[in-house]
């Protein structure tokens, strides 16, 4: 546990007015405008006006649609599905089916099947651990360890992975019955005779369960229900690196989710109109992608077109043919999109907002992307926000009235969210050699701690990231410096976790020192981020200690060494881990008398490399 502060706190409320905390399951407060208690007034929530007939998702690159209605349907039926017809060896003690409470695995690119599988797992009162899709086996077998999901549900081309993560496991016999090809759920919404029902069975992906058999027969009554103290019961694992160390899996609630949309309203609303149309290209197995991408505008009752992939033809082309109104990037696609030669052969006058998150925009680029589009006479606002998997996205707001006055900042705290700055004093130790803490003056940096009901529950099966993220009174230390100014906005100014972001990922240096130290030609191994103030990514890059001393005294040599290991850890990570920063072999890795790296040491080793053989050939591979 984090030490108690050394002076009274000084607790930051929202500038904003508390919103309501939603205490129900995600499926009911979504799909069920009277899911709330017993003599509650009528819910004054967007999704309470919408219709089952209305538009809800849209397949970019086809214009297949799905009404809130074929959503709701599918889901229930895909929730009956799971839960009475898979069977599983129950080790020795027969076969078993899925059960409430039990854990299952998403793994897919965005497409029209996510909808359906992800509130149908819901519905049937399941957990979801969310993959990304470009998982090694490795990196799943970690994640299927410590989750322990039941089945997968993947996209037809991943089985491949999923399967060899299930070797590297140890799992054998029902393997098949554990994988479902998710790709042609959505299928199931026209299905209306046996005749059609029949035609659709027997597709397969070898090796694996076509997810469609799971929505051919009848609908779950009634989907479980998380209400009062059981809206606390976790409902969703998306893995984060935390502050520190391998990846954790963040257990949020229904809760968290069903709270955080209200509160995110209340801020966001100011750049709401009637006619919105959400574009999802950011990836929705992570947490930023998940509740703005999906949830948030199914509970505003407005249409999201989905797309699997980012290339700049098909994302303009999909605002272009869509009439997208709010689009929900970060700064990677805001750079590609800055330098898109054939911006100007799209229409792209129907954008209203752009909102950008998971790592900093520069002043440069965000003007230079604002530029463009009100050339062609788009009134488009920009804004930013903060948040992480650990608090459910959003914390801080950027109002659209202040996109302008307020640029640089992440925003104002939500409604219901409180914030501490506290500064650690490393001059000053207590007793027993206790860093003591005190509470950052007003414009003074500290690190932000958070408090409030879209904070996760906490770390999987990991009490000791537990105590060192959470203290005793609740409070979540994010491991982010910030300031706060005069008017309650806040600045991010550094981060004190050591976790790097490329390209809205996570990445924990630990866990590509621990893949570095796995090669017999590494002694030693240490890992930083090479920040790419343009585009704000960080680019990991390793300093290491060759086992063989003589390859530092041939420059050739070296040279190849550093090539050969760059090379070898894009056979070992996913894409997001490669060492774009580039590989720097060195005579030692610098460490304190305790054996810790000493990555301040390196980061300055860093900085006079900057204009050298670092940065910018490295760079240019973003």
């Amino acid at each position: 546990m984090a030490p108690p502060p050394t002076a009274k706190a000084i607790v930051y409320a929202s500038l904003a007015p508390p919103v309501p905390v939603i205490r129900e399951s995600i499926f009911t407060y979504l799909f069920d405008a009277d899911s709330g208690a017993p003599g509650a007034p009528p819910s004054t929530d967007p999704s309470a006006k919408a219709q089952p007939t209305d538009l809800a998702f849209v397949d970019a690159k086809t214009g297949t649609t799905l009404t809130r209605g074929q959503v709701e349907n599918l889901a229930l039926r895909l929730a009956w599905g799971l839960r009475n017809r898979i069977r599983l060896d129950g080790g020795g003690r027969g076969l078993r089916r899925l059960k409430r409470g039990d854990t299952v695995m998403i793994m897919s690119p965005n497409s029209l099947a996510w909808p359906a599988v992800l509130f149908g797992c819901v519905a049937a009162g399941l957990r979801i651990s969310f993959a990304g899709c470009g998982s090694t086996a490795r990196d799943l077998a970690f994640q299927y360890e410590d989750s322990k999901p039941s089945v997968v549900l993947c996209a037809g081309d991943l089985v491949g992975v999923v399967k060899e993560m299930f070797g590297l496991v140890g799992v054998k016999g029902d393997v098949e019955e554990r994988i479902w090809v998710m790709d042609r759920v959505w299928e199931g919404k026209d299905l209306r005779s046996e005749e059609q029902t029949q035609a659709k069975v027997g597709a397969r992906v070898q090796g694996a369960r076509d997810a469609l058999d799971l929505v051919l027969g009848p609908a779950l009554e009634r989907a479980e229900r998380f209400d009062s103290d059981d809206s606390e019961e976790t409902v969703y694992v998306c893995y984060s690196s935390g502050t520190t160390g391998r990846p954790k899996g963040v257990e949020t609630s229904h809760k968290n989710v069903c709270s955080v949309l209200g509160m995110t309203h209340a801020l966001w609303k100011g750049c709401d109109t009637e006619r919105d149309v959400y574009l999802a290209i950011l990836p929705v197995y992570h947490m930023f992608g998940l509740v703005i991408s999906i949830h948030y505008p199914f509970w505003r009752g407005k249409p999201v077109v989905i797309d699997s992939g980012f290339t700049a033809e098909g994302f303009c082309s999909a605002v272009e043919q869509y009439r997208c109104t709010s689009l929900l990037l970060v700064p990677p696609i805001l750079l590609e999109l800055s330098e898109f030669k054939d911006l100007d052969r799209y229409d792209l006058r129907s954008v209203t907002n752009i909102s950008s998150g998971a790592a900093p925009l520069s002043v440069a680029l965000a003007g230079k992307v604002l530029n463009r589009l009100r050339k062609q006479g788009a009134d488009v606002l920009l804004l930013q926000g903060c948040g992480s998997t650990e608090t459910t996205c959003p914390a801080q707001i950027v109002a659209p009235e202040d996109s302008v006055r307020k640029f640089g900042s992440v925003g104002q705290l939500l409604p219901n969210i409180e914030a501490r700055i506290v500064i650690e004093d490393d001059a000053d130790e207590g007793e027993g050699g206790v860093t003591r803490m005190r509470e950052a003056a007003e414009g003074e940096e500290g690190e932000m701690w958070l408090r409030g009901p879209t904070i996760c529950k906490g770390y999987l099966n990991n009490p000791a990231a537990n105590a060192a993220t959470w203290t005793a009174d609740g409070w979540f230390r994010t491991g982010d410096v910030l300031r706060r100014d005069a008017d309650g906005y806040y600045y991010i100014m550094d981060r004190k976790k050591e976790m790097l972001k490329y390209k809205g990922h996570q990445v924990a240096p630990a866990e590509l020192e621990a893949v570095l130290m796995e090669n017999g030609e590494i002694g030693d191994a240490g890992v930083i981020g090479i920040m790419d103030e343009y585009s704000g990514n960080e680019l990991p890059r390793a300093y290491v200690r060759p086992s063989d001393p003589s390859v530092l005294q041939d420059e050739a040599r070296k040279v190849n060494f550093e090539k050969r290991i760059e090379g070898w850890v894009k056979t070992q990570v996913s894409a997001w881990k490669y060492l774009r920063g580039g590989v720097v072999a060195i005579p030692d890795v610098p460490k304190s008398a305790t054996g810790k790296i000493l990555r301040k040491e390196l980061r300055e080793w860093a900085k006079k490399d900057k204009l050298g053989r670092g940065e910018r050939k490295h760079i240019a591979r973003l």
